[in-house]
């Protein structure tokens, strides 16, 4: 009869595991339990780009044009219009921020009128808040169109607009009409916001 090397000795006496198999199991259940957690916040960090919605420009003009300060767009902080750069009689505005889709899916490429411009671009395991008030519908020129580019950080500018339809949470408050659009980069952030 066949006796097992861990049954023998003492009756009732657990079986012994040792220090190395202890430290094993420990590290094991570590990894499990890391990778997900350290890939998730990889990811985020690998795709994540600069908020807007907190800076302020240095300059508040740009040639004839008023630079946006998202932050003065938030409804709650509309209290004190004396202090704001951008007063509801500035139609000329220029805006930087992250090109995304409106109301209807938008493939990457796909040659565009319109789009909805954010201050921040989100990640890919969180995407970007859609807040009325931090949202502005972009109406390019007419006979215009651009290829659109998800969460490309662009400048914007036309004529500003307060929207008049009634209040959707998921629809953008504000437009720039007869919009022109240009390429930007990180180093405009730098350059022109604090």
């Amino acid at each position: 009869m066949y006796v097992c090397p861990v049954s023998r000795g003492v009756k009732g006496k657990k079986p012994a595991v040792s220090r190395a198999d202890s430290i094993g199991v420990v590290i094991l259940a570590t990894v499990i339990a890391g990778v997900p957690i350290l890939g998730t916040v990889f990811v985020a960090a690998s795709t994540s780009e600069p908020d807007l919605s907190e800076l302020a420009p240095i300059n508040n003009r740009m040639a004839n044009y008023v630079v946006l300060n998202w932050s003065e767009l938030l409804q709650e902080h509309r209290t004190d219009m004396r202090t704001a750069t951008l007063r509801p009689s500035d139609s000329k505005v220029q805006a930087l921020g992250y090109m995304f889709d409106g109301d209807r899916p938008i493939s990457k490429g796909e040659w565009v009128r319109e789009f909805v411009l954010l201050p921040e671009a989100g990640t890919l395991v969180h995407p970007a808040h859609r807040v009325r008030d931090q949202m502005i519908t972009v109406h390019l020129e007419d006979g215009t169109r651009i290829q659109f580019s998800p969460r490309t950080l662009i400048w914007v500018w036309g004529s500003f607009a307060v929207s008049s339809e009634p209040a959707v949470r998921s629809k953008p408050l504000y437009s720039l009409q007869q919009a022109q659009v240009k390429p930007a980069d990180k180093a405009d952030i730098r350059r022109y916001f604090k």
